[in-house]
């Protein structure tokens, strides 16, 4: 038995639609500042309008500046002649940080020692035993 290609198995419209997404990548690509590249992707086009996804909102503000040039752009293309209005929206990437979280612990403050005693007559008039003890662990931060 031959295991079928994930292709095989997504949904035909979802490919053509994905593959129209990024011929119009392309075209847009070629057509603005070469300093743009990699930090904008046309996410949809519903309508009359394009939707345009950037990684920060400096470029957002950089592609909505040429918004007309990318309408131009994209109404050349025979699919587009319909296109009136451009969204643009950024959604920064998220860092991946690979060290571990126990590893980003900071040492706990100090506090003075009239703080410490504050928290401790705080926690003798508390009626909550976990919030008494919580302050209590906390003004054994005191600094002699």
């Amino acid at each position: 038995m031959a295991l079928d290609s994930i292709n095989s198995r997504l949904d035909k419209r979802l490919l053509r639609r994905a593959r129209e997404l990024e011929r119009l990548n392309a075209l847009l690509r070629g057509a603005l500042p070469p300093e743009l590249d990699g930090h904008y992707a046309i996410a949809n086009i519903d309508d009359r309008t394009v939707v345009i996804m950037t990684d920060s909102p400096v470029w957002t503000t950089r592609v909505r500046q040429l918004g007309p040039r990318i309408l131009q752009a994209l109404s050349e293309d025979s699919s587009n002649q319909r296109l009136l209005h451009i969204r643009v929206f950024s959604r920064p990437a998220q860092a991946i940080d690979s060290k571990p979280i126990e590893s980003k612990k900071k040492p706990p403050r100090p506090i003075s020692s009239q703080s410490s005693q504050l928290l401790q007559q705080t926690a003798a008039g508390i009626d909550d035993d976990e919030l008494s003890h919580a302050l209590l662990k906390l003004a054994e931060r005191a600094t002699e």
